[in-house]
């Protein structure tokens, strides 16, 4: 454990003067010993400044041995070293994990840590701009991950080959896929153009009621199907089945789900158990939107009605997905499933 720090007012005065003269990362350790003071963790000022905690510990130590003086920089021999091939190794490295892997508390990189790692760890000082070069020349950019199918999923290609078994030996079989999903009167805040300097504000509700929506998606025809509901519990869900047990009255029915606890519930098998004609295939997990094109559908529809906009009440936004759908087409419903 730290041993804590008291500061007289006349040290805290001191401390503060110094910091709004000083700059970079002078400024930064003074605020270490000024927060460490008021009572805040080395792990927290360490997340708060994305340093390594032994960073933080050491310029602790280096105060209480030396007082304010013991935070400036010391003089250096010769230039600081740049981007020699030790750094760019020490990049790869990194950007091909997590700044977990170093003792950092951030789950990404970004330029300004990774440029005070490379100089904490090897005393390489790069400015922002050598190191965003230093990036691209190692050939990464910054650009959204992508959700997979968790590896090592023992279910996952059993449940693809079931799916696709399915599906050839009931060519002709509705194939419905189900999901569900809120719109609520809290906007959906997106991008939008704007006059420069002139922001945009929408205004919030006092509450958050939200419209439940249970949808299913036949992808053989495009048909489009979709139940609004007061919750989203194995009680709406099966009433949701039973209305479509009865739209496609003869043969067998292809259903599709994720694996939502209401879609494995007593009462949802039960149910299942007395419609032999539904047949039921769980969707690998962790798939989203790759295996389930109602999720697609979701996202048109909050574009279109939720983006930037609050509703007054439920029934506003009830009148907004039905308008919405009042033009959903079937050829709309297949061109965003492919």
């Amino acid at each position: 454990m730290e041993e804590p720090i008291v500061l007289t007012p006349e040290q805290v005065r001191d401390l503060r003067r110094r910091s709004r003269r000083a700059v970079g990362r002078v400024a930064e350790r003074l605020h270490y010993v000024l927060l460490f003071a008021r009572g805040y963790a080395v792990p927290a000022i360490a997340a708060l400044y994305q340093v390594d905690e032994r960073t933080v510990t050491a310029w602790l130590a280096r105060y209480r041995a030396a007082g304010g003086g013991g935070l400036d920089d010391r003089p250096r021999s010769g230039r600081p070293r740049l981007a020699n091939g030790a750094a760019q190794a020490e990049a790869r490295r990194c950007l091909e994990g997590t700044p977990e892997a170093t003792g950092a508390t951030r789950t990404t990189w970004t330029r300004r840590l990774l440029q005070r790692h490379l100089f904490e760890r090897l005393g390489c000082l790069l400015s922002k701009s050598s190191v965003t070069r230093l990036i691209h020349r190692l050939d990464f950019v910054w650009t959204r991950p992508k959700l997979t199918v968790r590896q090592g999923d023992p279910e996952a290609a059993e449940r693809q080959a079931a799916i696709t078994a399915a599906i050839a030996a009931h060519p002709d079989a509705p194939r419905l896929y189900e999901d569900e999903c809120d719109l609520a009167q809290l906007p959906v805040v997106r991008g939008e153009y704007q006059q420069r300097g002139q922001q945009r504000e929408v205004p919030t509700p006092g509450t958050n009621k939200k419209q439940p929506i249970f949808g299913f998606l036949n992808l053989l025809t495009g048909e489009w199907h979709y139940f609004l509901t007061k919750r989203k519990r194995s009680m709406e869900f099966v009433g949701c089945l039973h209305e479509l047990y009865h739209l496609y009255a003869e043969g067998e029915i292809l259903l599709f789900l994720d694996n939502g606890s209401i879609h494995k519930s007593k009462l949802t098998r039960r149910w299942l158990a007395n419609h032999p004609r539904l047949l039921v295939y769980y969707l690998p997990a962790y798939s989203g939107h790759k295996t389930n094109p109602v999720e697609k559908v979701w996202w048109a529809l909050k574009a279109e009605c939720a983006a930037n906009r609050m509703y007054e009440s439920v029934e506003a936004i009830q009148d907004a997905i039905h308008a919405f759908f009042a033009t959903f087409t079937r050829e709309d419903a297949l061109r965003l499933a492919a």
